[in-house]
């Protein structure tokens, strides 16, 4: 089921297993914090700071060997990106431990879309304590797309791209950051000013979905997501709920200026209008291009010569707070429900 509430087993769970990214903007900012994630686990579990992939290589195959019930994740979305890619090889088809979003990073989309809240230690310590108690977690599921060899919630190429690069280039990442740069697109666009042709350098290729071939070719982005927010409160991936099975994926082909008038649904997570993009759900998607693209996965920005292959990976279980607020399956759907049908 999409979402539900599952115990633990204290007489067969061996423990809580913590990655952390010792070079995040935020772990750089308070190295005392990943110290304070081993004291809080105590026995309950071990935390491992990974410098490079062999570290996060060989504490996946001991977590693995250790037989983990929980695998926590202190870092931005990029180290989520990083370490399920890792772990996702590593485990191969065995079980595969719930996943607790600790949001070690700057601007943590993915667990912001979620409706995980909090600072590092709270989270993990609700964590701990739940599990210590042998209490229930309220879990969701989601699938996590493999593109390439590679795993992750949240990929877009063309202006996704750009505006990641423009934002890692101004050396400050924060939110108030990608506020203004985003700001700043709004008012190039209108403007036509330098800043928006780097933005919006169009995408040029072809993209085939589940076998079937897009008609169109240019597009300002190729956007695809299992979880609902792109970045900054918008939420332009609200139909990822309607299932396990698919991803969406959004094709957006108009002008800067008409990307820019779209912003207030996109942020209110209301269906883009159908002149301006291509919206469906998709279990496997072909992108090719004649030329080197880049593309974004999870906040790190790769590029591919000329070929991105996406498709369905397993489906994951995340813990995610008791708050009926959150930003859950249901809400999520009932808030775009309205505007199913845009002019």
């Amino acid at each position: 089921m999409p979402q539900g509430e599952l115990p633990y087993n204290r007489g067969l769970v061996p423990g809580i297993g913590v990655i952390t990214n010792p070079r995040s903007r935020v772990n750089k900012r308070d190295p005392a914090q990943m110290r304070s994630l081993g004291y809080l686990l105590g026995s309950e579990g071990a935390a491992e700071a990974t410098r490079s992939l062999d570290d996060l290589y060989r504490a996946a195959e001991e977590f693995k060997a250790a037989g983990i019930d929980i695998l926590g994740i202190n870092g931005g979305d990029g180290t989520i990106h990083v370490t399920l890619s890792a772990f996702l090889e590593v485990y191969g088809d065995a079980p595969f431990p719930k996943i607790a979003i600790l949001r070690g990073g700057t601007l943590n989309t993915i667990a912001r879309g979620l409706g995980i809240k909090g600072k590092t230690q709270e989270i993990l310590y609700q964590v701990i304590d739940r599990y210590h108690q042998g209490e229930a977690f309220k879990l969701v599921e989601r699938p996590i797309m493999k593109l390439n060899d590679s795993f992750g919630f949240i990929m877009g190429n063309g202006i996704v791209a750009n505006f990641l690069e423009a934002y890692y280039a101004t050396g400050r990442p924060s939110p108030m950051t990608g506020a203004t740069t985003l700001l700043h697109a709004v008012g190039s666009a209108i403007f036509r000013t330098p800043f928006t042709k780097r933005l919006m350098q169009r995408f040029h290729g072809r993209v085939v979905v589940d076998g079937e071939p897009w008609a169109r070719e240019d597009f300002v982005t190729v956007t695809a997501a299992t979880v609902p927010e792109l970045g900054l409160g918008f939420a332009p991936y609200y139909r990822c709920w309607e299932s396990l099975e698919h991803f969406a994926i959004l094709g957006i082909h108009c002008s800067a200026v008409g990307l820019a008038m779209e912003l207030p649904r996109i942020y209110r997570a209301r269906p883009i209008r159908r002149d301006r993009a291509i919206s469906v759900l998709a279990k496997h998607v072909v992108i090719e291009s004649d030329d080197e693209f880049a593309y974004a996965v999870d906040g790190d920005v790769h590029k591919t010569k000329g070929k991105l292959e996406m498709s369905v990976g397993r489906v994951l279980q995340i813990i995610v707070p008791d708050d009926p607020n959150a930003y859950t399956r249901e809400s999520t759907k009932e808030l775009a429900r309205p505007a199913l049908n845009p002019e």
